[in-house]
Order: C-alpha cells, then sequence, then structure tokens
C-alpha cells in the first residue's frame, strides 16, 4: 500500500540541481511519485509500499547529488523557518574576502605588472573562490553524469580566462584588442558567489516573508493547571485543558469560552478587517488576534489539527501540485543551457579560426557560457506562484496547490449554490400553515424531525427551542439528500421536506408558489402543514456576479430550492440563468455537461457549501468549498477554500491568479530577453566585460526574484 511523506529538503546550490533529484528518485522502483518545491524546500515522496529511512534516503540521493541536504521529516502542525545566514553563507561570504584580499595585495605590490608571485597570489584567490565548483564537476564526471552545468560552465569561463590571460602575458597568444589579466579569473567566480549571496538572502527573505503573512500561529500558551498559571509550547495542549489569552495574544489552539469576553481580530483566518465580538459559549479559532477584553478558552483540538495550522500545511503543501509555468521551465532548462554551451564553444572556435584573434574569441566564448545559467527563471517563477498563494491565504483564500492558480485564470463559466454561497442560509420562519392538525401538534412533528439535523433550515426551525428530548425519542431517522428528513417518532412516521419527499412516500401536498423556502410536514402518511422560511442575500452577492460578467465568466444559479425562490434570488443577484428544484446529482449532471460541451478550452468552477455539494465540487475543473475552514469534507475535496462565506472572493482568487501569471511571464520573458540580449552584445563586440556577463545571471535572478515576492504586498480593488 503506497504511502506519502513530506520533507523539509534544502541545501540545493540552484532550482537545476533539485530537478536532477526529482527526475532520479521517479525512475527508482521504490518511489510511486516524487515531487520536489525548490522555492517552499519541501520534498513530497509517495512510496510503493513502505517508507524509507531519512537516513538510506540521503544515501540515495547522494548517488545523483553531491551538496551537503539536510533531509527530516516534517511533523504536522510543526513550525518552517528559511534559515539565510547559516554556516554555508558565512563560509562563503569569508572566501569572498579571502580572495579578495590576496588580490588586493597583488595589485597593491605589481599593479598591472606580470610577475609570478602576482600569478600565484592570483592563482590562490582563483582556487578559494572556485574548488567547490570544480570539485562538483570532478563528481559529476567520475558518476558518469551529465556535466553540462552552471558548474561546468563556471570552471570553464574561470580557468579558461586565467589562463588565457597568462598565455597572453607570456606571449604565447596575441593580446585581444581590450585588456584581459588573471584578475578577470578571479572575478569570473567570485562575482557569481557574491550574486549567489544575494540570491540566497532575497529567496531566504521571500520564502520568510510569505510564511510570516501567512503563519499566525502562537509561540505559547497560558495553561491553567489547579488555579496557576504557566506558559507552555502550543503542541502540547490537550483537548479539553483550559487556556487564558489576554489582549494582543494569538489564540494558540480552537477551543470554545468558558469564561470572559472580548472582541477578536480574525483576519488571518478570513481577510475580513472587521472584528468580531465574542462572549461565553462562543467558538473561537486559532490564529486569531483577542484585541480587546480577556477569555477563558476550554482546548477542543490540539495543535496539528487546529484551524490556523490547517490552513498553513495547506499553503505549504500547495507546492506538490506545480504549475505549467514551472514544469515548463523545468523542460527549458534542460535544453536552454547545453543549446547556450554549444554556442558559446562554437562561436570561440569560429571566432578564432575565420579571424585568427583566438584570444578575443575564446574570451567573449567564455563570457557567453557565465550568461548560460536560467537560474532567474527556475528561482523566481515557482516563488511567484508561491507568493500567489501567499497573498491569497492572506485575505482568506486557501489555493491548494500551483496548478489551481493556472486553472483560476482560464474559468469560463461558474455554477453556484444558492444557500450558505449567494445567500448567507440565516433562515427565519415567517409563516406556519398547520392543516388538520393543532398547531402545537403540527409543530412537535416539525421540531421532532428537524431536531437531530444539521442542516441551516433545520437549525432555523428549531431555533431557541428545547430539542434534545425530541431528538432521543426517534427511531429509524435518515436525512434524505435533497429532499428532506423521514423519522419515526413516538412510533409515527413523520415527514420533513420538500413536495417531491412527501410524494416519494405516497402523501399529496399542493405547493405553494411564494418566494421563501418551505418545508412541507406529513404524519403517518397525511398532510398536516408547511412553514415558510425566508433568507437574504448576501451584500456582496450581485457585485460578485458583476465582476465575474467583467473577466468574461459565464455565472449558472443551480438550487435544490422551488422555481419562485431560485427565481428572485437570480433577479437580485443578476445571474447568467437559474436552475431549481435539483437534487445534489442533477447538480453533478450540470457541470458535467458544461465541462463536455466547454468552449474555447474554458474551465468549469463549482462554487457551493462543501456538504452536500461535494460531487459538484469534486468533477468540476475547480472546485471551491465556501465557509468549509471547520469541514474536513471541503478542505479534502475542494481545490479552493474560501475561508469565510464570502462570494466576492472567488472574484478575488481570479484576480490574484491573473497578477501571478503575469509576473510569472513577466520574469520568463524579461530574463530570456536580457540573456539573449547581452549574448548578442557579446558576439557583435559591444560589450566586453565579463562582469556584464555575470549580472545577465546572478544580478537578473535576484532582480526576478524580488519581483515575485512583491506580489505579496500587492493591492486587489
Amino acid at each position: 500500500m503506497s504511502k506519502k511523506v513530506v520533507y523539509h529538503c534544502s541545501g540545493f546550490d540552484c532550482p537545476n540541481c533539485a530537478s536532477k533529484v526529482e527526475r532520479y528518485l521517479n525512475k527508482q522502483e521504490f518511489v510511486q511519485q516524487a515531487t520536489i518545491d525548490f522555492a517552499n524546500e519541501r520534498m513530497y515522496i509517495v512510496y510503493r509500499e513502505d517508507e524509507m529511512p531519512v537516513e538510506d534516503l540521503k544515501n540515495e540521493i547522494k548517488k545523483i547529488e553531491d551538496d551537503p541536504l539536510r533531509i527530516e521529516r516534517i511533523n504536522k502542525g510543526s513550525k518552517q523557518k528559511y534559515s539565510i545566514f547559516n554556516r554555508k553563507f558565512w563560509i562563503t561570504l569569508g572566501r569572498i574576502i579571502a580572495a579578495a584580499v590576496l588580490v588586493a595585495v597583488a595589485m597593491i605590490i605589481y599593479g598591472e605588472e606580470f610577475s609570478w608571485v602576482s600569478l600565484t597570489l592570483h592563482a590562490v584567490a582563483a582556487g578559494i573562490v572556485v574548488y567547490d565548483i570544480v570539485w562538483k564537476v570532478i563528481q559529476n564526471i567520475i558518476h558518469l553524469r551529465n556535466p553540462i552545468d552552471m558548474n561546468l560552465l563556471l570552471t570553464i569561463s574561470c580557468i579558461g580566462v586565467f589562463a588565457l590571460s597568462v598565455l597572453i602575458n607570456l606571449g604565447v597568444l596575441q593580446g585581444a584588442g581590450f585588456p584581459i589579466d588573471m584578475m578577470d579569473g578571479v572575478m569570473v567566480v567570485a562575482l557569481y558567489q557574491v550574486g549567489e549571496l544575494f540570491e540566497h538572502i532575497a529567496t531566504g527573505k521571500s520564502k520568510n516573508a510569505i510564511s510570516n503573512a501567512i503563519d499566525l500561529r502562537a509561540d505559547t500558551a497560558n495553561l491553567i493547571v489547579n488555579g496557576k498559571v504557566s506558559q507552555v509550547k502550543p503542541e502540547t495542549l490537550k483537548v479539553d485543558d483550559i487556556i487564558i489569552v489576554h489582549v494582543g495574544e494569538i489564540v494558540p489552539a480552537d477551543g470554545v469560552i468558558i469564561d470572559g469576553q472580548g472582541t477578536l481580530d480574525m483576519s488571518s483566518l478570513t481577510g475580513e478587517p472587521m472584528p468580531v465580538d465574542v462572549v461565553e459559549r462562543s467558538n473561537v479559532l486559532s490564529g486569531s488576534i483577542l484585541r480587546s477584553g480577556s477569555i477563558t478558552v476550554c482546548v477542543n483540538k490540539v495543535f496539528a489539527d487546529s484551524t490556523i495550522s490547517k490552513i498553513i500545511e495547506l499553503v505549504q503543501s500547495s507546492g506538490e501540485h506545480k504549475a505549467k509555468a514551472e514544469k515548463f521551465i523545468t523542460r527549458f532548462a534542460r535544453i536552454y543551457t547545453p543549446t547556450v554551451f554549444v554556442i558559446g564553444i562554437l562561436f570561440a572556435l569560429l571566432t578564432g579560426i575565420i579571424s585568427g584573434q583566438w584570444s578575443e574569441g575564446i574570451y567573449r566564448g567564455l563570457a557567453i557560457l557565465v550568461v548560460a545559467c536560467p537560474c532567474a527563471i527556475v528561482i523566481s517563477v515557482p516563488l511567484a506562484y508561491f507568493a500567489g498563494i501567499g497573498l491569497a491565504s492572506k485575505r482568506g483564500i486557501v489555493i491548494k496547490g500551483a496548478n489551481y492558480l493556472d486553472s483560476l485564470c482560464n474559468i469560463g463559466v461558474l455554477f453556484v449554490d444558492k444557500t450558505g454561497t449567494l445567500t448567507y442560509g440565516n433562515f427565519e420562519v415567517t409563516e406556519i400553515h398547520n392543516v388538520g392538525v393543532l398547531k402545537e401538534e403540527f409543530l412537535e412533528a416539525l421540531y421532532a424531525a428537524e431536531s437531530r439535523s444539521n442542516h441551516p433550515i433545520a437549525k432555523a426551525i428549531v431555533l431557541h427551542q428545547n430539542i434534545s428530548e425530541l431528538a432521543l425519542n426517534q427511531e429509524d431517522y435518515e436525512e434524505v439528500p435533497g429532499l428532506g428528513i423521514s423519522t419515526k417518532y413516538k412510533n409515527k412516521q413523520i415527514l420533513a421536506g420538500n413536495v417531491d419527499l412527501l410524494k416519494k412516500y405516497g402523501v399529496f401536498a399542493e405547493e405553494i408558489d411564494l418566494p421563501g423556502t418551505a418545508v412541507y410536514v406529513a404524519k403517518n402518511g397525511k398532510y398536516i402543514g408547511y412553514v415558510l422560511l425566508q433568507d437574504i442575500v448576501r451584500d456582496k452577492a450581485k457585485l460578485m456576479v458583476k465582476k465575474m460578467h467583467e473577466l468574461g465568466v459565464k455565472v449558472v444559479l443551480l438550487s435544490g430550492d422551488k422555481e419562485a425562490t431560485v427565481k428572485a434570488v437570480a433577479n437580485e443577484v443578476g445571474v447568467d440563468t437559474y436552475y431549481a428544484k435539483l437534487l445534489p446529482g442533477d447538480k453533478t449532471k450540470f457541470v458535467e455537461d458544461a465541462i463536455e460541451h466547454r468552449e474555447n478550452k474554458k474551465l468549469v468552477a463549482f462554487a457551493g457549501d462543501g456538504i452536500n455539494d461535494t460531487p459538484s465540487i469534486i468533477r468540476a475543473d475547480v472546485g471551491y468549498a465556501m465557509g468549509g475552514i471547520g469541514s474536513d469534507m471541503a478542505v479534502e475535496n475542494s481545490d479552493v477554500v474560501i475561508m469565510q462565506d464570502h462570494p466576492l472572493k472567488i472574484y478575488d482568487s481570479i484576480v490574484i491568479a491573473k497578477k501571478v501569471r503575469r509576473v510569472a511571464i513577466f520574469n520568463i520573458v524579461f530574463s530570456l530577453l536580457v540573456k539573449v540580449a547581452v549574448i548578442v552584445l557579446l558576439m557583435t563586440k559591444v560589450v566586453s566585460n565579463m562582469e556584464i556577463a555575470v549580472l545577465a545571471d546572478t544580478g537578473l535572478t535576484v532582480l526576478m526574484t524580488l519581483n515575485s515576492l512583491l506580489i505579496i504586498y500587492r493591492k486587489i480593488k
């Protein structure tokens, strides 16, 4: 039986190394599927049978990758921090400084004059900054791996420029039309290493900024034991533990208030800035911030299963599902680097053969090799998707994979449920109509049927009623999907639901044609009346439909309610069309039909409450679970979770997806244009600086990484 394991995996020098390991693991018999998320430092492995011990996994990876990787199993609910100023950072910085000192000494003593002492100082400086890169090339050759990567390009460039300078100074080769000295050989790799440090800082800070934006887990919890308060780690909290939360503190675990009152800021969960007042018996969710008051909470979920842990886990695991752009650049990098490598070598050879200017041809060819690395694209594009998912999370939207961001950009039809999606779902009984029985008898039968249901309509009917005894005295209780409830109470069969439910059991009832939701009741095969409930359309529902139309998305309302009620809501919010009196299976058929007859490859989305609508959420190209953060079924089966019943966030999710795609495309196009432009300038002799080539690689990577990071700070109008 297959088993999925998630690891923290850091230490890769570049995304190409991560992609190489990912391809290798997917070829192994013990692996069903492996995915490495370089931006988020995670590795997802689905083992065909038993899980491999971490040490054995490291040894397996060492067969293909020599980077000193840190691999450890991720525990559910654990915090993840990206280390920036680590041991490797300081060692690299020290090497750069040491090389700079040696070059400075040589320049101060000997200037541009060639001497064997100056040569030795420059050679040692070059060796200090390039030895790790050369070692990786040697390892690739020894283990018969494809050696054409950034390490080989830098090794050839550094040694080539250094040797070229020495041969020119010794008179073996004729000088180029511009100065080439030994310092250029050191500068090639030194500047690369400096760029790597800046790139490391930029990507590390980007990851931490995104993680901090979505990670509002408390560091400590105030646990009350025997009347004394002690600070403990939230991970140690158990169900039924009592904690106290003070003003300004983050609620560390989900629970129920047993004492006190206050105002909670839940924007980290729902994206809504409006604070929420809470009192005794109110439910509180981890990740909320107490802005006023003081509350004592009884924990009802362990930390790993808490709301904020669930959200963060979904966001951080989004890298398991890669976007089309990420898959494209992985394939592109495998072709691009060897191609530019060949171009650089051919250019050097042809220039030397045709013009006889071997020194200049070799120097420019080596500079072209430096430009070849695609890191600017391979790093920044996945980071853009990661930032986009982080931005969505800040606004109360959990997108469960980068691939769904791609899908959101291409939605053509949105099917929406009515109750709880376009309406508040807070029903209120507005009319009671009993037939042939006393009102008290009618209500007793109605309350008995609805007493055990969690449906919003049932809760509205029994609101403020004492139903505990009614709920216990029932037999053969059954909820019929899309129809209502059948139960036996005091040895009498009770039906409560729509007209079709009564028809199913052979009871006739005349359907009323009034806006609102009617619940018809039958007792022992006899119709005894109905209650009428009204629901209110959400404030932003009409605006959501308008905004979706502006994006060119058709909106269709699907509801199990009667024609008059659905029509009234449809007219109020302005949907393109509507369908009433649908069972859950009927809604799924509409979704399937739209998928089968899709136009211009546009995708089909469905938004529902995540319970009765689960089949349609699963079947749609993009499934939205509205207000589903508390529903395991919704979280498990949807592609996008709206953490509050707020329809306008459907529009927000699409806008965010389009922003991410624009940034990703810009990073790809701009990076390629810069690299191609620099290569052309080198070939046409407009540019002769090796430093420009290095900037076109590492400098561009830093710039594109920062551009991806800015997504997290974007505003949505």
